[in-house]
């Protein structure tokens, strides 16, 4: 089992936000979280448990561009649960891109790249394939 930390909760908070951020949530957007955090060895529970009460949770930034794209991935994921991506949920995207340190052109392009292959069913070696041609192109 994984442990709980406070990186991890900050980021299931932001997908929490993100799902949010159409002012329709969608229990599709629900389901996605508690899939990533079964991924990651967080269980239901340990979710409801710290979403109830976030006030001790503030934004943790990954240190490395993968993990940042990972979490960046699953806010993505969240906006195509419910089948349509909202020009809000486009906005909040972005403004997650600029605050995990990407530029103004680059957090853009980010978003439409992200958006575009967050509706495929990948994989985690998949996505790091994707990102690894990302980096590297």
């Amino acid at each position: 089992m994984t442990k709980l930390t406070d990186e991890l909760k900050s980021h299931f908070l932001n997908m929490y936000l993100i799902a949010m951020s159409d002012s329709d949530f969608d229990e599709n957007e629900m389901k996605t979280i508690i899939d990533i955090g079964i991924s990651k060895g967080i269980t239901q529970q340990e979710f409801e448990n710290f979403i109830i009460n976030p006030a001790k949770i503030s934004l943790k930034i990954p240190e490395n561009t993968t993990q940042k794209m990972e979490y960046l991935f699953d806010f993505a994921k969240i906006i195509w649960a419910d089948g349509k991506v909202d020009k809000n949920e486009r906005i909040a995207l972005n403004e997650f891109c600029l605050k995990f340190g990407f530029d103004t052109e680059a957090s853009a392009e980010l978003t439409d790249w992200l958006l575009g292959i967050a509706n495929k069913n990948l994989s985690h070696t998949q996505l790091h394939n994707e990102i690894d041609k990302l980096l590297n192109s």
